[in-house]
C-alpha cells in the first residue's frame, strides 16, 4: 500500500474536523416582538461568534468559511426578514428592526458575550444595535467592508466625501448604489419592492455619530479592489474608533470572504483569538 505523505494526513485529518464542524450546524427559529418568524444557523463550537451578513446575503453565503471559523468558534448567522429561510413580512424592512431582531435572536440563542463579525450593510445593523442596546456583550468586532455614509451631501469638500463614504464621487440617494435610470424597471413583485425599500433605507443613514461611541477594539477589513479602499477613510476610521486597527485584503473585491476564503478566514481567527 503506498504511503501517505505528511502533507496528505493533515489535509485528510482537516477535511475531516471541516465537515464534523458542518455536520454539527443547527437550524433554528424563533418569533419576534413583531410576530415574524426568522431564522438562523448554528455552526460549531467554542465561544460564542454573531455575523450579521450584508444585504440580500443570508447565513448560507458564510458555510464555506465556517468549515474553518467554526472549529474554534460557536457561530450564530441571522436570516433578516426577507433573506435566505425566514418570514416575508410586509412591514419592519428597516435597519433598525433588523438590528431589534439581531438583539432577540441573541436573546433566543441566550448568548453571552460574543465576537461580531459584521459585512456591508450588516455594519449598519451593527451600528443600530450599539446605539439601541450598547456594546458591554461585545468583546471584538469587524467592520467588514463598510463606510458610514453611502450618499454625498452637497456641503462636503471633496476630502470630506472621501472621509466618510470613500469616494470623491457625488452619490445622490436614488442613483448611488443603483443601474442608471434608462435602466430601471418597476418592481417585478413584492420581493423586488421590500429589496427596493431596504436598499433605500440602508443608503439614506449617515452613521457618523455612532462610529466615535464604540469602545470595543475593532478591526475595518477593507478590500483592497473595493469601494472602501480609501486613504481619507482609512484615517477617518483609526482617528474616529478609539480602539480600531485596519486591514486591506489584496487583490479582493467586497465579496472578499468568498473569493479569498484562506486570507479572510485567517484574519478572523488571528483577529479573534488574539488578546
Amino acid at each position: 500500500m503506498k504511503k501517505l505523505s505528511k502533507t496528505k494526513i493533515y489535509h485528510l485529518i482537516f477535511c475531516l474536523f471541516a465537515s464534523s464542524v458542518l455536520a454539527q450546524k443547527s437550524d433554528r427559529y424563533f418569533t419576534t416582538s413583531d410576530g415574524v418568524k426568522l431564522h438562523y444557523t448554528v455552526t460549531g463550537q467554542g465561544k460564542p461568534l454573531v455575523i450579521f451578513p450584508g444585504y440580500t446575503q443570508s447565513s448560507t453565503n458564510f458555510e464555506p468559511n465556517l468549515e474553518v471559523i467554526g472549529m474554534r468558534f460557536q457561530v450564530y448567522c441571522l436570516d433578516y426578514r426577507w433573506h435566505g429561510l425566514s418570514e416575508d413580512p410586509n412591514y419592519g424592512v428597516h435597519i433598525e428592526r433588523f438590528a431589534k431582531d439581531a438583539n432577540e435572536m441573541i436573546a433566543d440563542a441566550k448568548i453571552g458575550s460574543f465576537y461580531l463579525l459584521a459585512h456591508s450593510m450588516g455594519n449598519t445593523v451593527a451600528w443600530s444595535y450599539f446605539g439601541l442596546f450598547g456594546q458591554k456583550q461585545v468583546i471584538k468586532y469587524i467592520l467588514g467592508d463598510e463606510a458610514p455614509c453611502l450618499v454625498t451631501d452637497p456641503s462636503w469638500t471633496s476630502q470630506e466625501k472621501e472621509m466618510y463614504t470613500g469616494s470623491a464621487t457625488d452619490k445622490d440617494l436614488w442613483t448611488a448604489w443603483r443601474m442608471p435610470k434608462s435602466q430601471q424597471q418597476p418592481p417585478k413583485n413584492t420581493r423586488e419592492l421590500m429589496m427596493g425599500k431596504l436598499l433605500t433605507e440602508h443608503l439614506g443613514n449617515d452613521w457618523r455619530d455612532i462610529l466615535p461611541t464604540i469602545q470595543v477594539p475593532t478591526l475595518a477589513l477593507i478590500a483592497e479592489n473595493g469601494t472602501f479602499n480609501n486613504q481619507h477613510l482609512f484615517d477617518y476610521f483609526l482617528k474616529t474608533i478609539r480602539k480600531s486597527e485596519l486591514k486591506v485584503i489584496p487583490n479582493a473585491g467586497h465579496g472578499y470572504y468568498a473569493t479569498n476564503p484562506k486570507e479572510f478566514n485567517e484574519i478572523v481567527l488571528n483577529y479573534f483569538s488574539s488578546k
